[in-house]
């Protein structure tokens, strides 16, 4: 395992450095032991449960998005869902918005996106010193 700079906050994270090509079908062999757990081109990134402030951001972006799409019918945002544009590439960006056309066909029976949304929030954090 090797510790590379998270590509949201620059924080450290634990990553598989290896031959070894991760998939969405090994990913869903992990624990579910509260880290965060991402595929991007084949590579395992891992991470701690963002912080307080950082959670209450996705929220707020979330409300604004939410209210927004309530008032046009247009789409609609989620917070955190999983984003699956191939099988190694498996990410969850904090917030996203998606037309309700769009949806229909990218929302997977696996509760998925399986195509981009019209758009991604990844929150910058400030760097924890540790």
């Amino acid at each position: 395992m090797v510790l590379k700079q998270d590509r949201y906050a620059g924080r450290k994270t634990a990553t598989m450095s290896t031959t070894r090509r991760w998939t969405s079908a090994d990913l869903a062999l992990l624990p579910d032991d509260g880290k965060h757990y991402e595929i991007i081109d084949g590579e395992l990134y891992v991470s701690r449960q963002p912080h307080w402030h950082h959670q209450y951001t996705c929220g707020r972006i979330f409300s604004v998005l939410d209210v927004w799409s309530q008032q046009t019918q247009a789409g609609r945002p989620n917070l955190a869902p999983g984003v699956i544009f191939a099988d190694d590439d498996d990410v969850v960006p904090d917030v996203v918005w998606i037309s309700h056309d769009r949806r229909t066909t990218a929302l997977g029976p696996d509760g998925h996106l399986h195509a981009a949304p019209a758009l991604v929030v990844a929150v910058l954090s400030p760097r924890r010193h540790q």
